[in-house]
């Protein structure tokens, strides 16, 4: 995928949409699922993630071709958001995000430091660790 089939996408919905401000990421079944997760009744969510000025937009991805689900974000307000900052272990690295009403579970993203059919990823992903910081693990 196209970092400018992204960019199309947030302007057809009227979304913020700047270059080197989106990256691709899966997230990490909560400790809760993770049974259900080996059974396969709670598969991991494949998602393009775009970092505005005000917001989070979450693009689930189809898995089968790994596109855009047309018309489906999720629009995240950073005013809802207490924490956001990525985990760097060994391998990839973890997107974080801990929010302010505490009954909402922290939600944790899997970031692969390289994407194949996607090259970008890696220059924006850079380019948002430094703009937004990281913690050991």
């Amino acid at each position: 995928m196209e970092e400018e089939t992204v960019l199309n996408f947030l302007k057809r919905h009227g979304l913020e949409s700047k270059s080197g401000q989106s990256i691709l990421a899966e997230k990490i079944v909560s400790k809760e699922n993770w049974l259900a997760s080996i059974f396969k009744k709670n598969k991991e969510k494949l998602y393009c993630i775009n970092f505005s000025e005000h917001e989070l937009v979450l693009m689930p991805l189809d898995e089968k071709n790994n596109t855009l689900k047309e018309g489906i974000y999720n629009q995240i307000p950073l005013s809802e958001i207490k924490e956001l900052y990525f985990e760097k272990p060994a391998a990839d690295n973890k997107l974080v995000v801990v929010y302010k009403n505490t009954t909402k579970p922290i939600e944790h993203y899997l970031i692969s430091q390289e994407n194949a059919a996607s090259p970008w990823h890696s220059r924006n992903l850079i380019q948002l660790m430094e703009q937004i910081g990281t913690k050991k693990n």
